[in-house]
């Protein structure tokens, strides 16, 4: 190991449990966030014009009537 990585190494020993545990919830939760994004980027899928085409299989008779308890707004 490098001399300054154990010079960082030495410094965390010397935290308490609780600035210790902290660090490494900080460290975890910010390499979660990198890799996630990394991979959201990635994943992302171009929408284009139709992507729902055939997704929306059922409309009720009455979809286009008034709704009653919108009546005193007409």
């Amino acid at each position: 190991m490098s001399d300054e990585l154990l010079q960082v190494q030495n410094k965390i020993l010397d935290f308490s449990m609780e600035e210790q545990l902290y660090l490494l919830a900080y460290i975890a939760n910010h390499v979660n966030k990198s890799k996630f994004s990394e991979h959201h980027e990635n994943t992302q899928k171009k929408s284009y014009f139709g992507a729902l085409k055939k997704k929306i299989t059922y409309i009720a008779p009455d979809f286009d009537e008034p709704i009653e308890d919108f009546a005193e707004y007409m």
